[in-house]
């Protein structure tokens, strides 16, 4: 490692500071970031220099630029009582004790948690939360360019109505997984919204339903760095239980797969970050609940407005939640859904700005409930009840290169098994 890429990571750790005895502290730097992520918090108490190096949002640059960065999948997801105990992200739960939830709730209520999987280490952990629990079916988003995962709106676990709290947790920097604190709230209670990143430090949201299970038309946008929601002009529909994604300028390719994955590929040419859109997929009105529209709605940040989409979710009798997810990276972009047709067919919006090439094919699993999504670009697949893992609990598969594969050799364990509502993938 030069001390060119040394002092990338931070210019005056190998002039000032001593990051471990007798070594240059580029060669120390090289050694740090060889840590597994668990230990991280622990290692800041080493000294004054090493909390300063982890502390610096370079340091997890630098770990994922020689591959030794670690790939969490996080979930929120509904709690198989007895409920494990709460611990930060590092410390497993697998064969302590289970503890019993005995705070009072409404009989039949779920309690939510935070679950996270580390695909590099094959492990899993549940995130220690304030007040026990997190909001019912609160939206998971990451943010990777500062190392944070987002909880945004959902349910009052108590009061079971929609809220407008934000809770940050910090996986880089000084927060290690361990710390929570509250952001911004957004201007409208919402929950079962359109949600994602755009760009390096935007989140939107749009849709979903209010107190009164109204479908709203009302967007907003946070800025993550500077902790603020700002109003959007307003969707041309209400859309609740509608599904949020990322889009690249011009043509991307998504392909719909039978009971699984889609997968889209941006066209050649195209540069990530020069623009992006957010699009919000389908969804119900407050007069249709249950029947889903086929097409939905694209927000341009540079013009400041909305475009309708047409026939980009032609399956009226099905959620896109738990079927769609996407993902952004370098100069591709990848989009998975689960639906249990083939067919083929394009589409733009109105504006002729953003099209879509879709195509069906087949997933690999199949099972009484199936949940897909995104982990770290590629497909991943739960699936509970299914062939493959014999009636008896929750599996995962994970698209890589084309093919299929199981993530582990039995199912995933009691405690994590249940299917998420929402998720999140991010590098540590």
């Amino acid at each position: 490692m030069s001390k060119k890429r040394a002092g990338d990571v931070s210019k005056d750790f190998h002039k000032s500071h001593g990051l471990i005895s007798g070594l240059p502290s580029e060669l120390a730097i090289e050694c740090l970031v060889r840590v597994p992520y668990q230990f991280q918090s622990d290692m800041k108490s080493v000294s004054r220099s090493w909390r300063s190096l982890l502390s610096d949002s370079s340091f997890a640059k630098e770990r994922r630029r020689c591959g030794r960065a670690e790939l969490l999948l996080c979930l929120v997801q509904p709690l198989t009582p007895p409920n494990p105990a709460s611990k930060a992200v590092g410390e497993t739960l697998l064969g302590e004790k289970e503890v019993e939830d005995e705070s009072p709730r409404v009989s039949g209520t779920p309690r939510f948690g935070l679950s996270v999987y580390n695909a590099t280490m094959s492990t899993w952990n549940r995130v220690a939360f304030p007040g026990q629990q997190i909001p019912l079916f609160c939206e998971c988003v990451a943010v990777q360019a500062s190392g944070k995962i987002l909880l945004i709106g959902g349910w009052d676990p108590e009061t079971l109505q929609p809220v407008k709290d934000v809770y940050v947790l910090e996986l880089a920097g000084e927060g290690s997984g361990r710390r929570w604190r509250k952001g911004a709230s957004m201007n409208e209670a919402r929950s079962f919204f359109a949600c994602a990143t755009v760009g390096s430090k935007k989140v939107y949201i749009a849709g979903g339903h209010d107190d009164q299970k109204n479908a709203l038309r009302s967007a907003e946008v946070y800025d993550v760095e500077k902790d603020e929601w700002l109003m959007l002009p307003p969707m041309t529909e209400g859309r609740d239980e509608c599904q949020g994604l990322a889009m690249g300028l011009q043509k991307a390719h998504l392909y719909f797969d039978k009971d699984g994955p889609l997968s889209a590929r941006l066209c050649d040419g195209y540069t990530v970050g020069k623009e992006l859109g957010f699009c919000v997929l389908s969804g119900y009105g407050t007069e249709s609940q249950g029947r889903f529209r086929s097409d939905g709605e694209v927000y341009d940040p540079v013009t400041n407005s909305w475009s309708r989409i047409e026939n980009v979710w032609p399956f009226p009798d099905a959620s896109p939640r738990g079927r769609v997810a996407g993902d952004i990276r370098g100069s591709s972009s990848k989009l998975w859904c689960f639906i249990d047709s083939k067919r083929q067919w394009e589409t733009e919006d109105e504006s002729r700005k953003w099209r879509l090439d879709l195509e069906s094919i087949e997933l690999p699993v199949t099972g009484s409930s199936v949940y897909g999504g995104s982990l770290g670009g590629e497909a991943v697949v739960l699936s509970g009840g299914g062939s493959e893992s014999g009636g008896r609990g929750t599996i995962m598969m994970r698209k890589t290169e084309e093919k299929w594969s199981r993530v582990h050799d039995h199912e995933i364990p009691f405690g994590f098994s249940s299917l998420p509502f929402s998720h999140a993938s991010i590098y540590v």
